[in-house]
């Protein structure tokens, strides 16, 4: 196999021993074990894309001020509205079937 490309990074010197240690007691140099930890890795697949994951957070803070609103004005002694209670289930559940 043809290897041509490098990757350099740096670590602490406490991560530094962590790693040659880990590596030594393999019997393995710390860039080979650092190569042999990145190969054997598996990553695990995002269930949102970015932009998504975006659109989600601005849902939830949404959700979270309403929220905090309501409360608000429950420990101020003003009615709540049972309309504002259910627009803000109706919020959590169509974010909920998303999230599905």
């Amino acid at each position: 196999m043809n290897q041509t490309r490098q990757i350099h990074y740096r670590l602490s010197e406490l991560e530094y021993q962590k790693l040659a240690t880990s590596a030594n007691q393999i019997g393995l140099s710390a860039s080979a074990y650092a190569k042999k930890l990145a190969l054997r890795s598996k990553l695990v697949e995002p269930k949102f894309n970015h932009d998504d994951a975006v659109q989600l957070n601005l849902a939830l803070t949404r959700i979270g001020n309403n929220l905090n609103q309501l409360a608000k004005r429950a420990n101020a002694n003003n009615p709540i509205v049972r309309a504002d209670v259910n627009a803000l289930r109706s919020e959590v559940n169509q974010l909920w079937q998303q999230l599905r």
